[in-house]
């Protein structure tokens, strides 16, 4: 009977559940989801940290490969402005030597430059160690001579230094098209470190160049186990050179996770991949999660000892206001984050304040650099007119409008003339100062027009007239040739003893399928003619201005 009583007291136990059991349920049924919020909140959080960081890193790497393309570019400008005198240069090989030390020594982003024959050998060069060199074996020179555009080459070793650099080509070609000459540049790779580097300013951020065949050719921070070797086996870089842009969390061929944005360079197989840390990116939000799930077990052990009322004023609704706070931060309504009642809090208030002011100090800067690099990519150094590469995009897309509107497209073609006299009489310094005296006369000269001028390359102008037929452009290039001479800079090189230019006149009602470097060559003859003529004159194409006028 005992025995039985026993038993039935036991199961009685089981089936009764205590007052402080029944309320550490309701504790738990209400405090749970709670917890599961604050959680979920924290994990969208890091979310977009992860999401913010690979924003930024697009835009470094967008503005990377901005800024590495116009060293490129410039290094094309240099090489197709040889390679058309190419033929010329081979001719006088003391001269020719004379004018790439010259070259190489004055042009930024460039390393070496060499004239070759049409049997890969070389002619003259910036260093004499080059001269006599037998380039047919090259895969960029084979290349060059195959194809009607500038080539440029994966990582090389050059022969005379054994650095490692990068080199464009292009060949001059006689009117069958059969290659003539050779003109090439080595890339400074040295000044694409300092690019780099001014891309990578931010803590952590790794910045490197890679060519066409997976070869890292230029890293920040410097890696000197890392740069000039191939990691084509790589998955990362398997991954970087099977497309354009993108991004991917990854460990790198340091074997460092980090997240990574890369881009390719327009234009060639040049890619730009910038990297951050993950630590960097999610340790501190990583270990806010993990204060705060803490802080969240703890306030359901409290509460289950306390009252419902005391744990709700007490943790609940602060950290509901945390929570409310640092929504409106992300949605920028407001800066900081409102005094928080629970001093415990208040290190994590003042961090994550620290944190967001830090962050929008850097995005600011960043969008303040992305301006000016902008701004930089458009124009020439020197003269303030739009840059070669502007005029490029301008002159192709004024080409496809006036085709299509039937309206004719002119160029003005302008050099400066007997520069190199000037420049031995003078100075570069002065130099330097004649040209920008003619680059704000151009400026002046189209002023509330429709028209583009820009530095061409070198003392030669160029100018992009809309809408403007042969005579128009030849009116507007004997005022401006009146207006150089006007300028009474002293040339003591020359008879008259003051600066004059040539120019050339070319105009054209584009075709499809045509392409404006019919006009440039036309316009260029033009220049080429009033030079032989005699210089400080006007010369009109006028083949093409029949054909097409």
């Amino acid at each position: 009977m005992a025995d039985q009583a026993q038993g039935l007291w036991g199961r009685r136990r089981r089936r009764n559940v205590s007052i402080r059991r029944r309320l550490a349920y309701l504790i738990l049924l209400v405090a749970l989801p709670i917890s599961a919020e604050r959680i979920y909140a924290l994990l969208a959080s890091r979310d977009e940290q992860i999401s913010h960081t690979y924003e930024q890193l697009r835009d470094i790497a967008e503005s990377a490969a901005l800024a590495q393309r116009e060293t490129i570019g410039t290094a094309q400008a240099v090489v197709q402005t040889l390679s058309r005198q190419a033929s010329a240069l081979m001719q006088d090989p003391a001269g020719c030597e004379q004018f790439l030390r010259h070259l190489n020594n004055e042009a930024v982003g460039i390393q070496g430059a060499l004239i070759a024959g049409a049997d890969g050998r070389v002619v003259c060069a910036s260093t004499r160690a080059l001269m006599g060199l037998d380039l047919s074996d090259r895969d960029y020179v084979r290349a060059a001579f195959e194809k009607p555009q500038p080539v440029i080459s994966h990582l090389i070793t050059a022969r005379n230094t054994g650095r490692s650099v990068i080199a464009i080509a292009e060949a001059e070609r006689d009117p069958q098209g059969d290659p003539i000459g050779l003109a090439a540049v080595g890339v400074d790779l040295q000044w694409m470190s300092r690019i780099a580097a001014q891309s990578g300013v931010e803590d952590g951020v790794v910045v490197c160049i890679l060519d066409g065949k997976g070869t890292i050719l230029v890293r920040y921070p410097v890696g000197t186990d890392l740069v000039g070797n191939n990691f084509r086996d790589h998955p990362l870089i398997q991954r970087v050179l099977a497309g354009t842009e993108g991004q991917v969390k990854a460990v790198g061929v340091d074997g460092q996770e980090r997240y990574f944005a890369f881009a390719r360079l327009a234009g060639t197989e040049l890619r730009v991949l910038v990297g951050r840390d993950v630590s960097l990116v999610i340790s501190d939000i990583d270990q806010r999660i993990l204060t705060i799930f803490f802080a969240l077990l703890g306030g359901v052990v409290m509460l289950i000892g306390l009252a419902w009322y005391a744990a709700e004023k007490l943790v609940v609704e602060p950290v509901q206001q945390l929570a409310v706070d640092i929504g409106a931060i992300g949605r920028e309504d407001v800066d900081t984050i409102s005094h928080v009642r629970v001093e415990e809090f208040q290190p994590l208030v003042a961090a994550f304040d620290e944190m967001n002011q830090r962050l929008s100090e850097r995005t600011e800067e960043l969008r303040s650099q992305n301006g000016r690099l902008a701004a930089l990519a458009r124009m020439d150094g020197l003269t303030g007119l739009a840059n070669r590469r502007t005029f490029d995009v301008q002159l192709s897309e004024d080409w496809v409008r006036a085709g299509d509107l039937r309206r004719p497209l002119a160029l003005v073609m302008a050099d400066v003339d007997h520069f190199k006299l000037f420049n031995d009489g003078r100075g570069h310094l002065a130099g330097d100062d004649a040209l920008r005296s003619v680059a704000r006369m151009l400026s002046a000269a189209t002023a509330g027009t429709s028209y583009l001028a820009a530095r061409y390359g070198g003392e030669e102008f160029v100018v992009l007239l809309p809408d403007t037929d042969l005579a128009g452009a030849v009116e507007f290039a004997e005022d401006v040739r009146r207006l150089v001479a006007a300028l009474g800079i002293e040339h003591p090189g020359v008879p008259a003893r003051r600066l004059t230019a040539s120019f050339g006149a070319a105009a054209t009602v584009p075709r499809f399928p045509g392409s404006p470097d019919t006009l440039l060559a036309a316009v260029d003859a033009a220049l080429y003619e009033a030079k032989k003529q005699g210089r400080n004159r006007v010369v009109a194409a006028p083949d093409l201005a029949a054909e097409r006028l």
